[in-house]
């Protein structure tokens, strides 16, 4: 099923999770080829987490969490926590490629998406 036809059924939590998987995924292509994600490689990462997930989002809705997805990568990339390091980038994703919440750091990221959400009053 396309995304395209599934409803637009993102609830703040939803949309905190695929924010933060494209956070995660930005942070694991930085570390992998010193580049941030490509915007196709954005869209390819989105497209294949609503599916996933079974989630419907419109272009608004896509274009708003890539763009904070970066914003915050950006932001995580120069913290100095050290839930952050190399090392731990690739511990956030599971073999599925799905994000691995046993791990504090993809948690702590979750955490940082909400409440980045909840911050600029995009939650209806």
């Amino acid at each position: 099923m396309s995304t395209m036809s599934n409803p637009l059924n993102l609830d703040l939590r939803a949309r905190a999770e695929l924010l933060a998987y494209l956070v995660a995924s930005h942070l694991l292509a930085r570390q992998m080829t010193g580049d941030w994600l490509s915007t196709d490689h954005v869209v390819e990462s989105t497209v294949l987490w609503l599916r996933t997930n079974g989630g419907g989002a419109n272009v608004m809705q896509r274009v708003m969490l890539s763009t904070r997805a970066l914003e915050i990568a950006e932001q995580l990339e120069t913290t100095s926590s050290p839930a952050f390091t190399r090392q731990l980038v690739p511990t956030l994703f599971c073999e599925n490629l799905r994000l691995d919440f046993r791990s504090p750091t993809a948690r702590e990221i979750y955490q940082r998406c909400l409440t980045r959400l909840l911050h600029t009053r995009w939650f209806d």
